[in-house]
């Protein structure tokens, strides 16, 4: 037996229910749908008609009587181009039009635009004359969209006007301020002016930097500011960027704001428009993750929208236009380094800890920053070419807020301590040892307590005498020798200890699973020490040297005041030499009363 096809049936109540109520994110979106009905009729009448007009669109308010009235002098419609266009959803003469000349000027493309009218409105009046047949009038009228009607009308010139009897909740359409607000908002960059109640200047009157003709470079960066500012609420901006010439028909501004940021802030603004006309504010995406302090107003016609026209499509072409911005934007900070260095500044003062972020995920960006971005510090901020003139060579990475014997004993050389715990930073500092170079002292770890100092070996007799007085139950003694002189020892805590007595300890295993527990007590084993603090002793230190030949139960106190001198010189944010002056007056007083 053979199937029988039949067509599929539509719903027509409940399919305008869904489109009308659910296509769109805001009803003032149908605001914008009829002026760009409006636009696209006007370059029908310049393309199909091939003579020169000016164009204009007219809107008025009446809130009295809730009603809005949207009015143009394109091509207008016939009779049976009202019945094929406006009665058929899905339908639109824009899509033809284009296939047919191939322009890329016409906004509109899925026919839907119309129906945003019904979402608005109880009742919808068209009334249209053809360009084609200027001697006819015809009225079109629906309330609702599932019926309508279409009738001659008295003349009028050529053109369409569209009133809209707007329902009670969307009275707010028939406020001239509100209609003002919504039209500077989605049709500022649109080429026909726009007027409201016959007021002569067009509420849309902003010509876009990438548009301006004959105009000096110090012109152009001051217009590139002001219509940054348009479109930027929160912040003004601080200095501009322009998306190069390029294959992809797209033109744009990016900026950077400003207003203080952080690695984590993301006040990325960027404004889509296609053809001319605002589409969304919601595609921060196109903006790399880490440039949360930048704003883009950028323009294809080649985007290609959702049904609502509020947002695009992720197709190869948005993915190409996102890169490129990347590109042009890395490009763009690196020239306002090389050519703008007071801009620059301005930049850094507000945005140095968020570029330190930006630049350990994009090589471009940390290329042209490199020598400009500056890293925190115990003693302040600091570039990095800065930091290594100081540090006589190295970077020194300081991985916890504590103080630490580190801290103490780098400051003591005047050498400053990187804040390794800000988000970023350390990061930033592994890649720029990786990429040019530069030694990295990480703080904190073994092999960092033996980069600072140069361990030795003593006599029996010193080694004895020495460890008698300094060691503790849970303390380690270790010769070294070390600069500044002036400072006896100084303590560091045994981190491989510390994470062996953890592991052994009865109440890992009570936290840790067997199996984990097991394996991580296999590394331990390995681990010989277990005093979980290290004391290095200065050879070099004078009072040091002297309590080596001293013996007696006197020699026992001496060292103790040792140890509460030096516990007290370490108190306090120390940021210049008066810890190593404090140490060897006290140094000096000490040796006075061993003499005696």
């Amino acid at each position: 037996m053979s199937s029988q096809i039949k067509h599929t049936q539509v719903n027509l109540d409940g399919l305008l229910e869904v489109l009308g109520q659910n296509l769109y994110s805001t009803p003032a979106v149908a605001l914008r749908e009829l002026i760009q009905n409006a636009h696209d009729a006007c370059l029908r009448y310049q393309l199909e008609a091939g003579h020169p007009k000016a164009f204009q669109i007219d809107l008025y308010t009446d809130p009295g009587n809730n009603v809005l009235v949207i009015q143009d002098n394109g091509s207008g419609l016939t009779r049976d181009e009202v019945g094929d266009y406006l009665a058929t959803i899905g339908s639109g003469y824009t899509r033809i039009l284009r296939q047919r000349t191939a322009t890329d000027e016409m906004i509109g493309y899925f026919g839907l635009g119309f129906l945003s009218a019904y979402v608005v409105a109880d009742k919808v009046e068209v009334y249209t004359t053809s360009y084609q047949e200027p001697e006819s009038t015809w009225l079109f009228t629906s309330s609702g969209g599932k019926t309508f009607s279409i009738s001659e009308s008295a003349s009028q010139s050529v053109g369409s006007r569209i009133v809209l009897r707007l329902k009670a909740g969307f009275s707010e359409l028939s406020d001239s301020g509100v209609v003002s607000a919504l039209v500077r908002k989605y049709c500022s960059l649109l080429p026909i002016p726009i007027t409201i109640n016959e007021r002569p200047e067009p509420i849309n009157n902003v010509t876009p930097p990438w548009a301006e003709q004959g105009v000096s470079p110090l012109q152009l960066k001051r217009r590139q500011m002001a219509f940054a500012e348009l479109f930027e609420a929160d912040y003004a901006p601080l200095a501009c960027i322009s998306l190069p010439e390029n294959d992809l028909d797209l033109d744009g501004l990016l900026w950077i704001q400003d207003g203080s940021s952080y690695v984590s802030s993301d006040s990325r603004n960027v404004s889509v428009f296609i053809r001319n006309m605002f589409i969304t504010d919601k595609e921060a995406d196109l903006l790399p993750r880490w440039a949360g302090f930048v704003g883009l107003v950028v323009e294809s016609p080649r985007f290609k929208p959702t049904a609502s026209r509020e947002s695009l499509q992720e197709d190869d072409y948005y993915r190409r236009v996102r890169e490129f911005i990347r590109e042009a934007l890395v490009t763009g900070l690196r020239n306002l380094v090389l050519q703008e260095p007071e801009a620059w500044g301005r930049i850094l003062v507000r945005h140095n800890q968020a570029l330190i972020g930006a630049a350990v995920v994009d090589d471009r960006l940390f290329e042209a920053t490199k020598r400009s971005i500056k890293l925190p510090t115990n003693t302040g901020e600091f570039t990095v070419p800065q930091l290594v003139k100081k540090s006589q060579g190295a970077l020194y990475l300081k991985p916890e807020v504590a103080a630490s014997s580190e801290d103490m004993l780098l400051a003591a050389q005047g050498i400053p301590l990187i804040k390794g715990y800000l988000y970023g930073v350390s990061a930033y500092c592994q890649k720029f040892s990786q990429l040019e170079g530069v030694r990295l002292r990480n703080l904190g770890t073994g092999e960092g307590q033996e980069q600072l100092l140069r361990r030795v070996t003593v006599s029996a007799v010193v080694e004895q005498r020495l460890t008698a007085l300094f060691e503790e139950p849970d303390v380690d003694v270790r010769f070294a020798e070390f600069e500044p002189d002036e400072v006896p020892l100084v303590y560091f805590s045994n981190r491989d200890a510390i994470r062996k007595n953890r592991i052994e300890s009865d109440e890992a295993a009570s936290r840790i699973s067997s199996a984990a527990l097991s394996l991580a007590r296999l590394h331990t084993r390995t681990i010989e020490q277990d005093k979980e603090r290290i004391v290095y002793v200065n050879l070099l230190n004078p009072v040091i040297q002297k309590l080596s030949s001293l013996d007696g139960a006197i020699t026992r106190d001496f060292a103790n005041v040792v140890k509460c001198c030096v516990a007290s010189a370490q108190d306090g944010d120390e940021k210049d030499d008066s810890m190593v002056t404090r140490l060897s007056t006290f140094g000096a007083s000490m040796l006075t009363l061993m003499e005696q």
